[in-house]
């Protein structure tokens, strides 16, 4: 009976993983609305057609900080790509974050706060920084990473895009 309920756990557990990979493969974009850095409004209409990458992130965590330097190192894999990165942090936080890394030297780059209203946080579900979606030219999800992750796969999912 035990060996039975345990085969019926597995299978369950085997098609619930499917099923939940399936439905967030037609996952599209959060619905973000930030403020940039210069003090403009931009959200999810204003993205043209291609590859996006939604990065949401917090200025002062290590991870992100060391994710960001080595993105910038290496642009070529997002040189051709729409790039949004999102922070909950207030203004005077984001601002010194963008000057560190020179992200507003990057047309394709846009940086701003959602502030308090958390939508990009509740759509993923973030537990933890940095939080990278990746979305093909269509608009759909290819991958999300979240947390400390290996750079390298993050690039090697870039570049297959």
């Amino acid at each position: 009976m035990a060996r039975k309920f345990l085969v019926l756990a597995l299978l369950l557990a085997a098609f619930s993983n499917a099923f939940s990979q399936g439905a967030a493969s037609t996952k599209k974009i959060a619905p973000f609305s930030m403020r940039l850095t210069n003090g403009q409004l931009y959200n999810y209409s204003q993205l043209a057609a291609g590859p996006v990458v939604l990065i949401y992130f917090s200025p002062d965590c290590e991870h992100c900080q060391a994710f960001t330097k080595d993105l910038v190192k290496n642009y070529s894999v997002v040189a051709n790509k729409q790039v949004v990165m999102v922070t909950f942090q207030a203004m005077d936080m984001l601002k010194p974050f963008v000057t560190q890394y020179g992200l507003n030297t990057y047309s394709n780059f846009k940086v701003g706060t959602e502030g308090t209203s958390y939508v990009v946080q509740k759509y993923y579900q973030i537990r933890s920084f940095p939080y990278i979606a990746i979305y093909d030219k269509k608009g759909n999800l290819v991958k999300t990473f979240e947390g400390e992750q290996p750079h390298e796969e993050i690039f090697k999912t870039l570049k297959g895009i």
